[in-house]
């Protein structure tokens, strides 16, 4: 491998180079050149398609080769061993789950252009090690193109897992706890943009460390043409925009997977009944490695399966499966390539009729000008009568799936007259003010919405949506500064009632109450607040003191974006006052607290931390999510999660867009990428820009460039 350098490189700005294209010819040398922008972003220009992926590759081993390793090992079950014993459950689900076997087995059904780019990332990422070796660390796996297909499962598969999880608890038992998954997006219209062209949002709010920690790249070679964000150990963004198509998705969709529930044989707890006939149960034993202080335990497990799925609990003479319809499903790759490079709606279309992706709201912008929405997901079509929220009796065929809902069927919309959708986790009818999204009877959950809070499978309009519509709704000439601000706003809905509330209680308290000075002075921050939450503001803090003394049901109340209950009395928002004030004493000794001398980001390990503004706090949700973890031995809270990868993108022709991740591209404590993020944009509430296609406006802003040579026939 050659490099040639116009300025001095560190090893997280090397990059190589393979390709193998898709009719099989390969090319024996491309020579490839990469930009790293200020904020250490690669910006990768290749002949190639398969090029570009290589190189993507060895960046993202050059910035993140531990997490990348570590990615693989989530998936195929393999972290005890390198890891130790707290990583033992969720080892056992991905064995469960079968993602190593599945990808395996399926892997050479997959196009030849997936797995030629799968095989041209992880060339990339070999080659990484193998310039580097003193940073492979000895638990590192072999690393195989399968690997990416299995990825791909395990990181789809907490959407329909927390499904049926849900579906079990309401039957009264639990499986394994998943995390959840957040998001916003949003599209104007071209005749509400101020460009005439449609602006869109792409805002996954996930973990900002470990397995949804997402890559920032822009990919040029071949038919590619990409900004967006990818998840670690992958070789293409699956958010983002191409030249032609942005695609954001947020949690929510139909209902994808069910619990079944076995009969069981009293005299072998190993067979169960199928129309009258007892039938052996499928066991697999897997083998464990634990990694322990005394050495390797190997820990054998033996896992069930009906003709249904896995076995995940039992009760009284029952078992209880997990059906889930991507159990045998390794398309994904497929789907990402043909999404990522559609070229208009028609073809973002097709493209999502594969139904590989978990359930999500989809929402598509293009430069033609349309805006469309799509409640995706890969649903079966249930037998009548049966009970899809709970447990369905599995002892009999007529109550099996009976084959897969086609695309047609999915909750859709297209270029709405009102100009704009948003779906920030929130039930379709919610998508903009007058919505008329409804079920439909002969199939509901298809829908899967937001009926009454007795049956509520998505959320109504809360705090966070709530206001993302006001703001939306609001603006019929939305600017990118418009647009920027309402991605990050810091805006909470409803605090006004609240306020309003507090003023009658205040007005009608005896002289004495208002004569206790700290008391006047804390009702007074809280009822001046402009309801942001800015880093300066004092009257968030507040704010959300006074209303956590309320307890559980006034949270249930500004989740739901509603107004004050009948329960808030006078006395009552009196007396949570002062209960508010003196706690708020006792821990910051005064009641004006800054809200960002509270709420801070930055990295993990880091004695670094800086003020930011919004977040995702009880009472005061804004339309940035931020979830927040406390800052050890302090009253302070750092980010944790939220906001993983925001994108504002317009889609002019050819598009412009804007980004921010958290923390920064880099892990690499010496590197200047590792949260300069976090402290120059994040905190700030602003983006930067992609310089999408604007090759000279990139160069002015490099930081470094590199040319890499890659000879195909050596690999």
């Amino acid at each position: 491998m050659h490099v040639r350098s116009s300025r001095p490189l560190t090893a997280a700005v090397l990059v190589g180079l393979f390709i193998s294209s898709l009719a099989g010819q390969t090319m024996a040398r491309e020579e490839i050149t990469i930009y790293r922008d200020e904020f250490g972003t690669p910006h990768i220009y290749a002949e190639t398609a398969e090029g570009a992926c290589f190189a993507n590759g060895y960046a993202q081993a050059a910035d993140r080769l531990e997490e990348l390793l570590k990615q693989y090992l989530r998936c195929t079950g393999r972290m005890s061993e390198a890891f130790g014993p707290d990583f033992l459950r969720d080892d056992y689900r991905q064995r469960v789950w079968r993602h190593e076997e599945v990808a395996k087995a399926k892997y050479p059904t997959i196009a030849p252009k997936s797995r030629a780019l799968v095989e041209a990332y992880l060339a990339g990422v070999k080659q990484y090690m193998a310039e580097h070796p003193s940073e492979v660390p000895a638990w590192a796996p072999q690393l195989e193109p399968w690997m990416c297909v299995a990825l791909g499962r395990y990181v789809l598969w907490g959407w329909p897992e927390g499904e049926a999880n849900d579906d079990l608890e309401r039957i009264g038992l639990k499986g394994d706890p998943v995390e959840y998954h957040g998001s916003n997006e949003w599209l104007i219209a071209k005749d509400r943009s101020a460009y005439g062209a449609p602006i869109a949002l792409i805002d996954p709010h996930l973990s900002w460390y470990d397995a949804f920690r997402f890559y920032e790249v822009r990919l040029y070679g071949g038919e590619l043409e990409i900004s967006g964000m990818s998840i670690l150990g992958q070789p293409l963004p699956g958010l983002g925009h191409n030249r032609f198509c942005s695609v954001a998705m947020t949690t929510g969709g139909p209902d994808t997977s069910d619990v079944f529930e076995e009969e069981l044989n009293p005299e072998n707890p190993r067979q169960y009944k199928v129309d009258g006939k007892w039938v052996d149960m499928q066991v697999k034993t897997e083998t464990i490695r634990v990694n322990k202080d005394t050495g390797f335990e190997e820990k054998k497990v033996d896992i069930e399966y009906t003709r249904h799925g896995p076995v995940i609990a039992r009760k009284d003479g029952k078992a209880y499966v997990f059906a889930i319809p991507y159990a045998e499903e390794v398309g994904l790759m497929d789907q990402t390539y043909l999404m990522m490079t559609a070229k208009n709606l028609d073809e973002m279309k097709k493209a999502l009729s594969m139904q590989q992706l978990m359930m999500q709201n989809i929402m598509v912008g293009t430069v033609e000008g349309d805006i469309y929405y799509v409640r995706v997901g890969r649903v079966p079509k249930r037998a009548p009568g049966a009970d899809w929220k709970r447990a369905t009796p599995g002892n009999v065929t007529k109550n099996d799936w009976q084959g897969i809902h086609p695309f047609e069927d999915l909750v859709q919309i297209e270029n709405p007259p009102e100009g704009y959708m948003q779906n920030c986790n929130i039930s379709p009818q919610f998508l903009f003010k007058g919505c008329q999204l409804a079920p439909n009877p002969a199939a509901p959950y298809l829908f899967n919405g937001f009926k009454s809070m007795d049956e509520a499978y998505d959320s109504p309009l809360h705090q966070r949506a709530a206001m993302c519509v006001e703001l939306l709704h609001a603006d019929d000439r939305v600017t990118i500064a418009d647009a920027i601000e309402i991605a990050m706003s810091p805006a909470v809905f409803g605090v006004d009632k609240w306020q309003d509330r507090l003023r009658q209680a205040w007005d009608a308290s005896s002289a004495d109450v208002k004569q206790d000075a700290e008391l006047a002075k804390l009702y007074g921050v809280i009822t001046a607040w402009n309801r942001r939450c800015d880093p300066d503001a004092t009257g968030a803090v507040a704010y959300k003191y006074w209303k956590q003394a309320f307890g559980g049901e006034m949270k249930q109340a500004d989740r739901f974006g509603m107004p004050p209950t009948p329960e808030a009395t006078d006395e009552l928002c009196i007396a949570k006052l002062r209960e508010a004030g003196e706690k708020l004493k006792a821990d910051f000794g005064r009641v004006d607290v800054a809200y960002g001398d509270v709420y801070r980001v930055g990295r993990r390990g880091s004695d670094k931390t800086w003020p930011v503004g919004g977040g995702s706090n009880d009472h005061i949700a804004t339309p940035r999510a931020i979830s927040f973890e406390e800052i050890e031995g302090t009253k302070q809270f750092r980010g944790r999660g939220g906001q993983t990868s925001t994108q504002v993108v317009l889609l002019t022709n050819p598009p412009q867009s804007w980004t921010v991740l958290p923390l920064g591209e880099s892990d690499r404590k010496d590197s200047p990428h590792f949260d300069d993020q976090a402290r120059r944009v994040f905190s700030k509430g602003t983006m930067k820009p992609t310089y999408f296609l604007q090759k000279d406006d990139l160069i002015k802003n490099a930081e470094s460039k590199s040319v890499v040579v890659w000879d195909s026939e050596k690999h």
